[in-house]
């Protein structure tokens, strides 16, 4: 739980961090649009990175070193974005901090999904989604609060207090047996699923992990072109592209530019727009972990995604209509929704499906890939979404923009009807079997 909760924090302190500090950080250090662009989203660079590095790192260095690693990294990283003189020390601080994330949020779910017993794992997740809402909201009452000019250097340096959780709370939970396994320390495995499921669990993912450490690690490239890992592979990296492209970028890296737009009591009052938005995520995501305990993944995401397209599509519709005495409210309002929907569906089942769809043989190389995906489409929207709509933001262009949201969002709500199955109370085990029965059904007869 402590790792949970580390992990998520570091990761929604760095993805909130710019959001409320954007325009001090530009005044100071004078930055055209593009300059913006480039610093804010290189956070979201160096998580791109982490990700796509962390599956080789982590098969040679085992998932609980990996975590430790990024814990290790991040303080520096943080303490180097505080003490920045220019925009280019700024920019590879927040790289480096990227980095700690990306690999932060590729391992910490797949190491608590390894470590949970199947009726654990899913409000284990969420949890880290809690902690990830809870340090948007800390970055944010921070930025409301502490003295303009001068909160950017202390929010950064914040940064570094779930960075050395992380750091130290990593080395007290035991290794994965995917792990130790594949390091030749079998009884150790053993002993790690015999205390954290109960016996006849346990019996089944000992068989499993048997039978799985002796096939070769995979990529997600490789398992796309395999019948048997394509449909989890395609539905692990489809996740990860559905949290990031339903809109959640642009509410958390630019909100308060968004409430500007619509006109909400000049900036004051659309900094405390923001802090709402980021508080009912918090309240929202402490709901959430009893709701994803109780109900299904399916439910839940449709559920969830179709308030997600009405709320982008509302919002989109009233920015795109500014000047009207409704704009604002009827904005900050499709916000709230849109913020409440994504706390218990796309938001952490996103992070749960992929940790529980994948196979042990593939799980964090495609995780990897996953979360590299995310963080690209992440990226983009950082960077293009000031370039899109101006600075300062021109209502329309941001409504707009929100309408792609809303589409996009109807997408992966169809998509999940479609081909996502209920993981809820299956052991990894069940959901290897039934996922690759899948596969083989729908594969076209060779020969």
């Amino acid at each position: 739980m402590a790792v949970a909760l580390s992990a998520g924090a570091l990761f929604g302190l760095s993805i909130a961090a710019m959001n409320q500090t954007v325009e001090q950080v530009r005044l100071e250090f004078v930055l055209s649009s593009l300059q913006q662009g480039f610093v804010v989203s290189g956070l979201v660079a160096g998580a791109l990175l982490g990700c796509l590095a962390c599956g080789a790192l982590t098969d040679r260095l085992g998932r609980r070193q990996m975590l430790t690693m990024a814990g290790v990294l991040g303080t520096a990283a943080a303490a180097l974005c505080a003490v920045s003189p220019d925009q280019y020390v700024l920019f590879a601080g927040r790289i480096l901090l990227g980095f700690a994330v990306g690999v932060a949020s590729t391992v910490g779910p797949v190491l608590l999904a390894e470590l949970a017993a199947a009726g654990w794992r899913g409000a284990l997740i969420t949890t880290y989604q809690l902690a990830l809402t809870a340090g948007v909201l800390l970055a944010f009452t921070v930025g409301v609060t502490v003295h303009p000019g001068h909160n950017w250097r202390l929010m950064f340096l914040v940064n570094a207090v779930p960075a050395v959780a992380l750091a130290v709370t990593t080395l007290l939970i035991p290794s994965s047996p995917e792990d130790l396994m594949a390091h030749g320390e079998p009884n150790r495995a053993r002993a790690v699923l015999a205390a954290t499921r109960a016996p006849m669990e346990a019996r089944a993912e000992w068989a499993a992990l048997r039978s799985n450490c002796a096939r070769p690690s995979k990529s997600a490239l490789r398992g796309l072109f395999d019948p048997v890992l394509r449909l989890p592979v395609a539905i692990a990296l489809g996740a990860g592209l559905m949290n990031a492209l339903v809109g959640i970028g642009a509410v958390a890296y630019y909100s308060t530019l968004v409430f500007d737009a619509a006109g909400v009591g000049g900036g004051s009052g659309a900094e405390l727009a923001t802090l709402s938005v980021a508080a009912v995520n918090l309240v929202a995501s402490v709901v959430a972990v009893g709701l994803i305990s109780r109900y299904g993944r399916r439910p839940l995401l449709t559920i969830g995604l179709a308030g997600i397209t009405a709320s982008m599509a509302t919002a989109g519709g009233a920015l795109m209509a500014a000047g009207r005495p409704v704009t604002g409210p009827l904005t900050i309002v499709a916000m709230l929704v849109f913020i409440t929907c994504f706390a218990f569906s796309a938001g952490p089942l996103a992070w749960v499906l992929i940790a529980e769809v994948l196979p042990s043989e593939v799980r964090v190389r495609v995780a990897g890939s996953a979360l590299a995906g995310n963080w690209g489409a992440n990226l983009l929207v950082a960077l293009l979404f000031p370039v899109i709509v101006h600075t300062p933001a021109i209502a329309y262009r941001v409504g707009l923009t929100f309408q792609v949201f809303a589409a996009l969002s109807l997408t992966f709500l169809w998509l999940v009807l479609r081909f996502v199955p209920e993981t809820k109370d299956r052991t990894l085990a069940e959901l290897e079997s039934v996922l690759a029965s899948r596969g083989r059904r729908q594969s076209p007869p060779t020969g």
